[in-house]
């Protein structure tokens, strides 16, 4: 038998309140609700949320023993002692850490996990037993298991660190990360996280401590593993896809340096390249190539490429003289396996798989090309079969390997799954053909250089083309694209076996021999030694990057700031006189002309006269916005566009109701709200000279709740309020102000518009700055007739805008917002951005 009260001592005590609650029976701070109509004499009130509940779902102390871990207090539940499942209860619903202890829940990982709980005010435990369990959700159960303690014991005299990987598979990222875990391990304590699981799970816990498989690793890292991370030392992020461990390490304060192996095109979503770029230490690419992907994400956040990067190969390149008895073992092997007689024939194959990146289609056309030349070539598809059903590639890949015969006897060309037989290919085989459209340095290039194998591979589409590399005899560099050449290079060279040796003669060549692990960890450390930089400002916008803005994200948020100022990079103004100064100094016009002020409720008198353009695609909130706005009574005009005459109805109806004459026009929603903008100034329009405001209804800013609130704070501070207009556009009263706009806190560079910079290149005259600073993001504003024409003369009014995608960045949309300073400079007017500390952002 358990000792109910003896147990509930040892546990308030531990928490200091048994003084003020020595009998878990009673709860003096929980108020009994009745049900509905139900009438009850006060001393029959439950005295606690247990008697509550049970009241309620008589099944509890079952439901309890699903989650509860094996201890003497469920032995007691489940022989039916009494009071032991209110015990347990109780003593779960202190949460601190004792409902972990306890069972496979805990109240603090289920409230980070499903955040509406907790803005609900729901008790996490009550919510679980009665809703939340029936709906699937996670609690420490999966964690617990996706925990593996590794095969080394952790060793207090040695330092501690972390290795994140996107996943414990076989492919070339997770091979690195379990190649700098091994050479780690040697003199360390290596304790590895990964988003997913794969086949080297083994192969990691040999080397490792502990191996933990989380996908939300700021929410769970420290229920599994908080123990370990309290001795990190620092952190290695094999890969920009472990951006979402940053948070994680930000809020403990984990130093950290990335690896990084992916080129930035397809390195996606675009938040996870920003995070990794503003919060590493340092940042490793696997090749030049790589980091000149890069270029434009590192010019964006300002991070100082010669000082806080480096490239560094990850594995020698080694040329080695094929036995000729090894060679023909294979060959006998692989014919075997295919069903035909290799003898004398050409072989030559592909690694990675079926999909686009990897130009499967690109090799299978290849292969056919040169079955023209070489009828007797064989081409061999090393890796996992199309999947049929896939249709963004997969039907189409598998529909082209059937149109080419593939694995029959009589054909040519053959796929085998990345398996016993690799080896084989790879010793038996002529050449490999890379037909990635970008891949930083893939494995297969390094195996088949090891056993001797010619490579084909396009310029300017892997990590090959650094110098390096140059000089490789057996690398085969061609134009993007040119699979004819290809075809001629491949069917041309000469066969591995009369390269073969009947003793081996070594190596051909090496193009790097060092330790990863300890050439990254020595430049990461005296990276470290030459930081002079520190922030301890806490800055005038407290918004948050990789955290929240609820309090209990405060003290992370502030660290994010800081952490990005020390290193220099650009993603938060520190203040308005911050962002002065720095536009000040830069030598550029655009920057020059313009400048900070702080927000002011004005009145309309001294407001020069204006119109303004409302674009509203969405409606739902413009009754409210038309007649809660005073800017829309003393405007000169009011001209609305929207894309149906549904919409129209509504929105005439609107203005009547607020007493307003809207101007109303059908137009195509393409350009989103600033094409019809622009088209308004259009030549053939005649639009009058005058100071026009910009304003639409979108709210695309991730959930509709956070939407709503950047849309009120763009037109709070473009428009102003009730009963006074904004200082944004009393500014506009000086005709040398041709631009005002909402000032954002947050920096963004040109980003994926970057791209797009050769449209209006050559119509510009203004120096394009590298960086925009600042400029109308959400392109919302107030602006005058020429600026307008000014921007229009960038594109011309015949340019052929797309249908665009709604996407969050690299549109034609993203560019025209950044480029609206710009205008304004070449008309020789300045611009304005209001700041407006006090209004929420987020």
């Amino acid at each position: 038998m358990v000792d109910v009260d003896a147990l509930w001592r040892d546990y308030a005590e531990r928490l200091g309140i048994f003084s003020a609650r020595p009998d878990f029976r009673k709860d003096a701070d929980y108020v009994f609700l009745p049900a509905q109509n139900e009438v009850k004499p006060r001393d029959t009130f439950p005295t606690n949320r247990y008697q509550d509940m049970v009241h309620l779902r008589p099944a509890l102390p079952q439901l309890m023993l699903q989650i509860m871990t094996p201890s003497d207090l469920k032995t007691a539940i489940e022989q039916e002692q009494p009071e032991a499942a209110q015990l347990a209860f109780e003593l779960m619903l202190l949460g601190n850490g004792i409902d972990a202890e306890l069972s496979d829940f805990s109240a603090a990982h289920y409230l980070m996990r499903y955040s509406e709980i907790a803005g609900a005010g729901i008790v996490p435990l009550v919510h679980y037993l009665t809703f939340g369990m029936n709906e699937g959700r996670d609690t420490l159960r999966k964690l617990r298991r996706n925990f593996t303690a590794g095969a080394r014991a952790w060793d207090a005299a040695k330092p501690t660190i972390l290795i994140v990987v996107e996943a414990l598979g076989g492919a070339d990222v997770p091979l690195v990360g379990l190649q700098l875990a091994i050479e780690a391990s040697e003199a360390n304590n290596v304790v590895v996280l990964a988003l997913r699981t794969g086949p080297l799970r083994e192969e990691f816990g040999q080397v490792s401590c502990g191996i933990l498989i989380s996908e939300h690793p700021r929410l769970e890292a420290q229920f599994a593993i908080g123990h370990l991370l309290e001795r990190v030392e620092y952190a290695i992020l094999a890969s920009v896809e472990t951006a979402p461990i940053i948070a994680a390490l930000v809020e403990r304060d984990i130093p950290f340096f990335a690896y990084i192996h992916e080129y930035a095109q397809y390195s996606l979503p675009s938040g996870n390249r920003a995070a990794m770029a503003s919060f590493a230490q340092f940042i490793a690419y696997s090749s030049e190539s790589v980091r000149k992907s890069w270029q434009d994400v590192h010019l964006d956040i300002g991070l100082n490429v010669e000082q806080d990067t480096l490239v560094l190969f990850h594995a020698p390149l080694c040329g080695q003289v094929v036995q000729r008895a090894d060679y023909l073992a294979a060959r006998q092997r692989l014919s075997a396996v295919l069903g035909l007689d290799l003898a004398g024939r050409r072989v030559i194959y592909a690694a990675g798989g079926s999909s686009w990146r990897k130009g499967t289609d690109l090799f299978v056309m290849t292969a056919q090309m040169a079955h023209r030349l070489d009828p007797d070539a064989v081409f061999i598809l090393i890796g996992d079969a199309p999947n049929p059903e896939d249709s963004q590639s997969g039907v189409w890949i598998a529909d082209h390997l059937q149109g080419v015969a593939v694995n029959r006897p009589d054909g040519f060309f053959y796929a085998a799954a990345d398996g016993p037989a690799s080896a084989d290919i790879c010793m038996a085989a002529d050449a490999l053909m890379v037909a990635s459209r970008l891949d930083p340095l893939p494995k297969a290039v390094v195996d088949a250089v090891s056993h001797d194998c010619d490579v084909v591979l396009f310029d300017n589409r892997t990590g090959f083309d650094d110098a390096p590399f140059a000089e490789m005899p057996r690398l085969h560099r061609i134009g993007f694209g040119l699979l004819d050449e290809a075809a001629r290079i491949l069917t041309g060279l000469d066969l591995k076996a009369g390269r073969c040796v009947d003793a081996p003669k070594g190596r051909i060549a090496n193009t790097s021999s060092h330790a990863l692990f300890l050439t990254l960890t020595e430049a990461f450390r005296a990276h470290g030694k030459a930081q002079r930089h520190f922030h301890l400002g806490l800055g005038q916008f407290d918004l948050p990057m990789l955290f929240s803005m609820r309090p209990s994200d405060a003290e992370y948020r502030l660290k994010e700031r800081r952490l990005s100022w020390d290193l220099g990079r650009k993603v938060l103004w520190k203040s308005e006189s911050h962002a002065n100064r720095v536009l000040a100094a830069s030598p550029y016009p655009v920057h020059q002309s313009s400048s900070v002020v702080r927000y002011s409720a004005a009145s309309a008198e001294d407001a020069p006269e204006f119109s303004i353009h409302l674009h509203a695609f969405y409606t739902d909130e413009l009754d409210y916005d038309v007649n809660r706005l005073s800017a829309y009574r003393h405007a000169k005009r009011v001209l609305v566009t929207t894309d149906t005459e549904a919409k129209a109805n509504l929105i005439h109806a609107i203005g009547a109701n607020a007493g307003l004459k809207l101007e109303i026009e059908l137009v195509p929603n393409q350009g989103r709200d600033i094409l019809p903008f622009l088209r308004l100034f259009y030549a053939e329009r005649g639009i009058a000279e005058g100071v026009w405001g910009h304003i639409h209804q979108k709210k695309s800013i991730g959930s509709s709740a956070d939407g709503d609130i950047w849309r009120i704070f763009m037109q709070r501070l473009v428009l102003g309020d009730e009963r006074r207009i904004s200082s944004a556009l009393t500014t506009m009263a000086d005709s040398t102000v041709g631009l005002t706009a909402p000032f954002d806190p947050y920096i963004y560079g040109w980003n994926g518009a970057r791209r797009l910079l050769s449209i209006v290149e050559p119509r510009i005259e203004t120096p394009i700055p590298p960086h925009p600073l600042i400029f109308t993001v959400g392109n919302m504003f107030w602006t005058r007739a020429e600026v307008v024409r000014k921007m229009i003369s960038f594109f011309g009014e015949s340019f052929p805008y797309p249908n665009e995608p709604i996407a969050n960045d690299g549109t034609v949309f993203h560019l025209i917002e950044r480029l609206w300073p710009i205008a304004s400079t070449e008309c020789g007017l300045k611009s304005v951005f209001v700041c407006k500390p006090d209004q929420p952002r987020r």
